[in-house]
């Protein structure tokens, strides 16, 4: 059986490393190549010894452009997607941009002789700009496209869906992480595609979680981080998302605490680690002051991007998570809070039923409005809401921290 990977679309290493490694600790025959993975920030480096990447040629030459040129002359993909843009968006310097890109990619698989040797090809993030290269694959090759979340849930251009169905067809296996999101990429992308989607959850960084247990009891070392960052010594620490994008509805959160009574006994952390561009992050941030020194908040902007051990004495520095997206695939670090015995409160219309199938104690409101009280509730309560919480360790090691996952990516991944 053979296990040579070649990994394309995003290549967004917090993840991938995540997997890969587990995957090539799980099987060491499993030969992994990622040839465009990038770090979130310089903070941020994870281990990449899994990668075999010294093999690949990124220098085209003239010869492979030439060659390139000629194939997409006569590609019938190449013109159905140019013209979809040109005609169907109506969007002429896309319809370029595709060509150009389309041309520069398909050069790099003639200079790596197509990738040949490789035997599944494993596209991550499904939306356009991340599967041309799906298209150059050669053929009777094992294709497995991954949904992560945000890509099928914060996308509906009419392009994407064109580009994203047409790539799903060519694929040999989906993945999603829940029933709910399999049920979403069905009613979205067709019924046909029912035989082919599976649902597998990505391995969790165990290492996190071995670090949160070393650390459980060491108020020294918290209470130096806590000071470190402008956590509260005294206060209750409530953290508010995990990322900087907006779509984590930062300012939603916060408005909807100005009914709340227990003010003076929270420090709200508000987390812009990633996922926002320096531009956005200085006109977000002008929105936030506003807000919160108009509430009267205690508060600090949590701008680090923690990694390894800060990252776990984080987790123990909260006591409140609140954790209200959009719209969310299933959170990592969510997870990494309940088993720091957070208590964490999310929205009812996030697809969790994984979570709730391993008996995991959380809050759900169906709305904002229900917040404030939500958290009084907590607040007034916090010693006995603590103890409660603390018992999700055990469900989350009895599920989450196991091999059956992996076992599952490893049969998903093999050319069998």
């Amino acid at each position: 059986m053979s296990k040579k990977v070649l990994v394309l679309g995003l290549g967004q290493n917090n993840f991938l490393s995540f997997l890969y490694s587990t995957l090539k600790k799980f099987d060491s025959s499993f030969t992994i190549s990622v040839p465009f993975f990038n770090e979130i920030t310089s903070d941020s480096v994870h281990e990449t010894w899994m990668y075999d990447n010294g093999k690949i040629d990124f220098k085209n030459t003239i010869l492979s452009f030439l060659q390139s040129l000629i194939f997409c002359l006569f590609s019938k993909h190449f013109y159905e997607t140019f013209f979809f843009i040109l005609f169907v968006e109506k969007k002429i310097g896309k319809s370029f941009h595709f060509c150009f890109e389309h041309f520069k990619a398909k050069a790099f698989f003639i200079q790596n002789n197509n990738f040949h040797d490789y035997d599944t090809f494993h596209f991550h993030f499904m939306q356009y700009s991340y599967l041309r290269e799906l298209f150059l694959v050669p053929k009777n090759k094992k294709i497995v496209c991954s949904f992560w979340g945000s890509d099928l849930l914060r996308t509906s251009d009419i392009l994407n869906f064109y580009f994203v169905k047409k790539a799903l067809s060519k694929a040999t296996i989906i993945t999603c992480q829940s029933e709910e999101l399999k049920e979403i990429v069905l009613s979205k992308f067709g019924r046909n595609l029912t035989d082919k989607i599976e649902i597998v959850i990505f391995p969790v960084y165990d290492k996190v979680y071995n670090l949160i247990d070393l650390n459980y009891n060491n108020q020294e070392a918290i209470n130096r981080f806590k000071t470190n960052f402008n956590y509260s010594i005294n206060k209750i620490n409530v953290l508010i998302s995990h990322s900087g994008s907006s779509s984590n509805n930062h300012l939603k959160i916060i408005n909807s605490l100005e009914s709340f009574k227990n003010k003076d006994k929270i420090h709200l952390i508000i987390n812009l680690n990633y996922a926002i561009t320096a531009t956005e992050k200085e006109t977000y941030k002008k929105e936030l002051l506003n807000t919160l020194n108009k509430l009267n908040y205690s508060y600090v902007i949590l701008e680090k991007f923690f990694v390894d051990d800060e990252l776990a004495i984080s987790r123990l520095a909260s006591d409140i998570f609140i954790h209200t997206p959009i719209s969310d695939a299933l959170s990592g670090t969510m997870l990494e809070l309940l088993y720091a015995s957070n208590i964490v409160i999310t929205g009812s219309w996030l697809p969790y039923k994984t979570f709730r199938k391993a008996s995991l104690d959380y809050y759900e409101i169906n709305d904002f409005m229900e917040l404030a009280e939500k958290l009084d509730s907590i607040v007034e309560n916090l010693e006995s809401e603590k103890n409660v919480a603390s018992k999700n360790k055990f469900s989350i090691r009895e599920h989450f921290i196991t091999n059956n996952d992996i076992k599952k990516w490893s049969q998903i991944l093999s050319n069998n």
